[in-house]
């Protein structure tokens, strides 16, 4: 009998302790999130009037009806970050949001709704608007890109990626209607085309071409190379 009663008392604090804990959760859950309750990790250069801006989350709010996945959705869409995670905290009460920024390769610029944007890309090809990047990266970078697209991301990153190994590389500019030239120390001006199946061949082509040109010991400085038909690449050359 005089152990049945230390285990009655235990039961019962633990009973207790657990009401209270799942009281005062569920009384969190249910409080009003404010713009003093969210707490952003990993990116110093986005305040919370971004988040806001660039979502549908509208506060005051209460907790449990906060939908995370959406604002992580919306976040992603409309802003140049690398990857978001949002969670609901009960202590300290409030959002958390884990932000990892994308790292930029070129300067670029695009033009929205008439007006050009300056800004950076990626590895990957994504746009960075300037806002969205931290002050202390170091902005020296011997690529641009002008007239950047979204339809155009893939091509932009496999073209970046192409040229990692050599600094070539000066610029990659596409036209209002889409033709794409690249600006290359050594061949100066290749007019690339528009965007079709055949990238990688046009890409192959470059150095392979490049390493021609060096094997023959061509003294003539290049002037262009065609290759809006890669079956059928053109060389330029400057005549005096």
């Amino acid at each position: 009998m005089k152990n049945k009663q230390p285990n009655k008392i235990k039961k019962l604090i633990l009973f207790g302790t657990f009401f209270i804990f799942t009281n005062f959760s569920t009384f969190h859950l249910f409080k009003k999130v404010d713009l003093k309750n969210i707490y952003i990790n990993g990116a110093e250069f986005i305040s919370v009037n971004d988040i806001i801006e660039n979502t549908s989350l509208k506060l005051p709010r209460k907790l449990i009806f906060i939908k995370t996945k959406l604002i992580e959705k919306e976040l992603k869409q409309n802003t140049s970050l690398r990857q978001i995670s949002i969670s609901r905290q009960i202590f300290p009460f409030g959002l958390v949001i884990n932000i990892q920024a994308r790292k930029p390769v070129a300067f670029a610029e695009r033009e929205e709704k008439g007006i050009k944007i300056k800004g950076f890309v990626d590895k990957d090809g994504f746009f960075i608007k300037e806002k969205y990047l931290s002050e202390n990266e170091n902005l020296t970078f011997p690529i641009k890109i002008f007239g950047w697209k979204k339809d155009y991301r893939k091509l932009i990153s496999l073209i970046i990626k192409t040229y990692k190994e050599t600094d070539d590389l000066e610029a990659i500019k596409i036209s209002s209607v889409g033709f794409i030239t690249l600006e290359d120390k050594f061949l100066q001006k290749i007019y690339f085309g528009f965007k079709n199946q055949k990238i990688e061949d046009k890409l192959n082509l470059i150095f392979d071409i490049k390493e021609q040109i060096k094997k023959r010991n061509i003294s003539k400085k290049i002037k262009s190379l065609d290759l809006t038909d890669p079956a059928n690449p053109k060389i330029k050359v400057f005549i005096p």
